[in-house]
């Protein structure tokens, strides 16, 4: 019986462990845990243990610098094998593998093609859509790009919708949300691979991160990739919010330069959906309008009846304005240029 105790604590005891070492603070006994590891040969365990603290830690440069090192000596001792084992059998795993160590290895074109080969070679496979993701993430992550961590998003979500369950592309996917400063969705990601493998130190740096950041308040992608790139929220209080006084057929919103609904008129929708969509579209454009200069109304056809004007107001915000029938944009934009001088930036 006390054998089987002593079993039973052993991975609880583990877990409590490796926890410690990713409590605030603990970046340099981490570090040297991973190396101890390394020392003694256990290579996999050092570098997914510093692979776990870069997460914890972010931005940690330290731990970034390690484990650079580390995965790109795992990647120069496999390189062989892994080529072997394309010419010898050739799978969408075994091209999926070699394909993110030549990106270890700083070989993107090669890792991209082997990547879109272990794709052609079994479309329903994750092992090639994670591939290419991880490629991206790391992008992300160590070069602050923000189409980089939308084509993660994109490849990820592709090899997750393949395979529910797959740890690999559940765990990066959580990551790039932490990332993002989404600990609410990203604690919805971990909870399949937190039930199985409750001792992963990824999956443990990652919980970790979940109870620390604050919540996010909006489970639009795209307001998230906003938020992380300008480093602010819209705050959208209603208390604030005024109304403008235009005729029943148009609806008008106006919004900040933090990409708040400040104003908008009696019938016009303001729900969270519209409100997140507004700030999408309204924070994509302010920092495309200096690249572009636009003065003008812009006018964006809608699918269904009717179009949307936009254009910039006296105090700088930016007026979005919508009719239901495309025979009245004549008249909403008449309305617009004389409304008290809302829109004076022509």
């Amino acid at each position: 019986m006390g054998i089987i105790e002593s079993w039973m604590k052993r991975p609880r005891n583990s877990e409590e462990h490796l926890a410690e070492l990713f409590a605030p603070g603990a970046e340099t006994r981490l570090l040297e845990r991973a190396q101890q590891l390394d020392e003694r040969g256990d290579h996999l365990d050092a570098t997914q243990l510093l692979r776990a603290g870069t997460v914890r830690f972010y931005p940690w440069n330290e731990g970034e610098a390690a484990l650079d090192r580390y995965e790109r000596s795992r990647a120069r001792a496999a390189l062989a094998s892994l080529q072997d084992a394309v010419d010898s059998r050739y799978s969408a795993a075994d091209a999926a593998n070699l394909s993110a160590a030549l990106n270890r290895l700083g070989d993107s074109s090669g890792a991209t093609s082997w990547a879109h080969a272990a794709i052609e070679e079994d479309p329903c496979n994750p092992e090639g859509y994670l591939a290419i993701a991880r490629g991206f993430l790391r992008r992300f992550r160590r070069e602050d790009d923000s189409v980089a961590g939308l084509h993660a998003l994109r490849y990820l979500s592709k090899a997750c919708q393949l395979d529910p369950g797959h740890g690999e592309c559940l765990r990066a996917l959580a990551m790039l949300l932490l990332l993002l400063a989404a600990p609410v969705a990203a604690s919805k990601v971990l909870r399949p691979i937190t039930r199985v493998s409750p001792s992963d130190p990824i999956v443990l740096a990652l919980d970790a991160l979940t109870k620390i950041l604050p919540p996010e308040n909006t489970t639009n992608v795209q307001e998230l990739f906003l938020r992380w790139e300008t480093g602010s929220a819209p705050t959208n209080d209603e208390t604030t919010r005024q109304m403008i006084p235009a005729p029943g057929e148009f609806d008008v919103w106006e919004i900040d330069a933090t990409r708040s609904l400040v104003a908008c008129s009696d019938g016009a929708d303001q729900g969270q959906q519209m409100t997140e969509s507004l700030s999408v579209l309204t924070g994509s454009l302010y920092q495309a309008t200096p690249r572009m200069g636009l003065g003008e109304f812009s006018r964006f056809t809608a699918r269904g009846p009717g179009g949307v004007l936009i254009g910039l107001a006296e105090s700088g915000s930016m007026i979005v304005s919508h009719c239901n029938r495309r025979s009245l944009e004549s008249s909403l934009g008449r309305w617009l240029e004389s409304d008290r001088g809302r829109e004076t930036i022509r």
